[in-house]
């Protein structure tokens, strides 16, 4: 079953890839994975059925690939390991970091910020201590992530070097949570 459905989730990636959003229709998916309507609707209900669980996958594969980052060590040494992980984890899955740029209105709130919550919770205990500045949550992924987003973007564009950037990308990260 689980099979099933990840065969799904790959075709869909793959027709997101060759054609953006608007090439995964349910035909295209049919087509692509060689298994039924029936079994598409089954598995996720609908067209957006599928994108919420390729973007909840995505996410949950993208924050999985930050969280070992999170230990005991200084806080500059951890927030740059998360930083450069974003990164490598782009630069290996661009079709899914894509994806999860394009399709962000197919994210399911409660589920992203349950995803996040292990991140999220070692910022804040290192805010309280003052090992990191003060930020608000809301402002953890436009504000202090923001040189990382911007070059993501520009990497997935085909405009920018992410790997020659790394180092200063996760030193601007750094700078805005330096207490």
């Amino acid at each position: 079953m689980a099979d099933r459905r990840q065969s799904l989730l790959d075709a869909a990636l793959k027709l997101v890839e060759e054609g953006g959003l608007d090439a995964v229709t349910i035909a295209a998916l049919t087509e692509r994975s060689g298994m039924s309507n029936g079994s598409i609707y089954h598995h996720f209900g609908s067209r957006a059925g599928v994108f919420a669980q390729l973007y909840a996958d995505s996410y949950a594969r993208c924050v999985a690939a930050m969280r070992p980052a999170l230990d005991a060590r200084p806080a500059g040494p951890v927030v740059r390991d998360v930083v450069l992980r974003y990164l490598d984890w782009v630069t290996a899955n661009p079709s899914r970091a894509r994806f999860l740029y394009a399709a962000p209105d197919h994210a399911d709130p409660s589920a992203k910020q349950a995803e996040f919550e292990p991140v999220l919770t070692w910022f804040l205990e290192r805010m309280k201590s003052g090992e990191l500045r003060a930020v608000p949550p809301w402002a953890m992924e436009p504000v202090v992530m923001g040189p990382a987003h911007e070059s993501v973007r520009r990497f997935l564009l085909g405009v920018f070097d992410l790997d020659e950037a790394r180092e200063l990308i996760a030193d601007a990260v750094w700078a805005v949570l330096k207490p």
